[in-house]
């Protein structure tokens, strides 16, 4: 074999290498879903780390270790309106996230998106909707806020009818569909509200 052609082959094998090395120290997100933008997280960084990526009712969270976490259920009341909100980074800038979801009404162990019935959605162009055909919620509405890479979704949330303790799966997707996903086991429960809280109230 002639000296031009090793060279050749080394050196490709050289760059096969080297590519492989790069790829494997890849951050996990850096090619989720189309193009190489880096997904939307909740605090997992590698640029910003934070513990606080979800608030229900004033409680606050970390959701940045994994993919699934597990919380103490936060309980809901029927006709009473509650917030959840989601603290969300975009290492470009936050306006360029899209879509923010809430999927609910899950049970079980192997928690899927796609096997909710209920499911409450912020989109950027036309704003806030829900799929809800066993009517939990009278109304959802939504306030957003900015701060430069942060993103800052609060859904205001009033029961109408009662669940059991339900997982949750929050998803964003941002303009180059790239995705950032986490499932909060036990999340949330509604009920109504104890006759003592209800009288307070008044």
């Amino acid at each position: 074999m002639n000296s031009t052609l090793v060279k050749g082959l080394s050196a490709l094998t050289l760059s096969i290498l080297m590519a492989s090395v790069v790829a494997s120290s890849a951050p996990a997100f850096a090619i989720n879903g189309h193009g190489v933008s880096y997904g939307p997280q909740f605090g997992a960084g590698p640029w910003l780390t934070y513990k606080d990526g979800l608030k229900i009712n004033g409680a606050t969270f970390d959701i940045s270790q994994g993919k699934t976490t597990t919380i103490k259920t936060q309980k809901l009341y029927v006709n009473d309106q509650s917030d959840i909100t989601l603290k969300i980074y975009h290492h470009a800038n936050a306006q360029n996230i899209q879509h923010v979801g809430i999927f609910m009404n899950l049970h079980g162990k192997d928690v899927q998106a796609y096997q909710a019935n209920t499911e409450i959605e912020w989109n950027k162009n036309s704003g806030v909707s829900k799929q809800d055909p066993n009517g939990l919620f009278k109304s959802v509405t939504a306030t957003v806020n900015y701060d430069g890479p942060l993103m800052y979704i609060t859904f205001h949330l009033v029961p109408s009818k009662t669940m059991d303790a339900s997982n949750i799966v929050v998803r964003v997707w941002d303009n180059n569909l790239s995705t950032g996903e986490v499932v909060v086991r036990n999340a949330i429960s509604i009920g109504y509200m104890p006759a003592t809280f209800s009288s307070m109230a008044q």
